[in-house]
């Protein structure tokens, strides 16, 4: 028999099946705790991965079928099999030790959340992958690369001059990539050459104490940082979007900047770094017009970020 599963970004927190010793609430905490320490969807499901039944090629080792075909909607940059959902369908070994180091890396551990998650994984071997019984093929269908390509495509169609990159690992910090683009977007003012360059990726955000926590994304987050730096924005207009439509707990993709909004901002006397530091950067938009609320797309290859210049 042909057995076709459909994997897409989100299958970590969707398809869970905990092993013995550990509960699903457990697991919850541990993976909330984790993304507000700013870890990278690698380190999220290194973790998950050995506390899961049906994680690092569970599914797979559970089909009966001759053939098992996987067709994969890739959420992570580089597009690692065995991260993309944690590998359901990708016989892995189990990894308590990389795990653990995921753990010390973040500091999390004075934490309740993650006393249960330790004990755990130290009590667990490290185990060689355990080959599935069916024939397994992964497939790629599309990633963070074609929504990039796309996007150069139709830029090209409008008649710009455009650049495109795309990230393959861990940007880092929202606010480290928004300066970035900045930086690039006044030397593409300034210099002759391409006047929109699009690229794509998924940065970090290490959230704010809860008490002081405003609403935002990493994509707002990035924009945010790339406003302060950009200032009047004379001259160019840049936006960064999750392409599943949503950004963080907001009904937003991401946000967009130029020069009209960037007055509105100043108009309105709106504090840039006190948004940034309390991750408050959807109030921040949605106050003066910069929102990109696309509603949701119904799928998700990471985020696309475009820069337009006047040169």
């Amino acid at each position: 028999d042909l057995c076709i599963c459909l994997i897409s970004g989100g299958g970590s927190a969707l398809l869970p099946a905990p092993i013995e010793g550990i509960t699903l609430a457990e697991k919850v905490a541990i993976t909330r705790l984790l993304a507000s320490s700013g870890a990278t969807i690698n380190q999220l499901n290194t973790v998950r991965s050995p506390l899961s039944r049906i994680k690092g090629g569970g599914l797979a080792r559970a089909c009966k079928a001759g053939t098992l075909l996987t067709l994969i909607l890739s959420d992570v940059l580089g597009d690692p099999l065995d991260i993309i959902a944690s590998g359901p369908t990708v016989p892995t070994a189990s990894r308590p030790e990389e795990a653990l180091q995921v753990l010390a890396d973040l500091k999390p551990t004075d934490h309740e959340a993650v006393r249960p998650i330790v004990t755990c994984l130290k009590s667990l071997p490290d185990k060689s992958p355990i080959e599935p019984a069916a024939e397994v093929h992964n497939v790629i269908l599309a990633n963070n690369a074609a929504a990039v390509d796309a996007a150069g495509i139709e830029a090209e169609r409008l008649g710009y001059n455009h650049a495109m990159d795309c990230a393959t690992s861990s940007e880092g910090a929202a606010e480290d990539v928004g300066v970035r683009l900045a930086e690039m977007a006044i030397r593409m003012r300034e210099q002759p050459g391409p006047n929109c360059l699009i690229t794509g990726g998924e940065p970090t955000v290490v959230l704010a104490d809860e008490a002081i926590r405003g609403v935002g994304g990493r994509n707002q987050q990035l924009v945010l940082a790339a406003l302060q730096e950009l200032g009047d924005c004379d001259g160019i207009a840049l936006l960064s979007g999750g392409t599943d439509g949503e950004d963080g707990p907001t009904d937003a993709a991401g946000a967009m900047i130029d020069q009209a909004i960037a007055q509105q901002a100043r108009d309105k006397q709106l504090d840039i770094a006190d948004a940034l530091q309390r991750n408050d950067a959807y109030t921040f938009f949605k106050a003066c017009g910069g929102l990109l609320q696309t509603g949701p797309t119904h799928t998700n290859v990471c985020d696309l970020r475009v820069v337009t210049v006047a040169n």
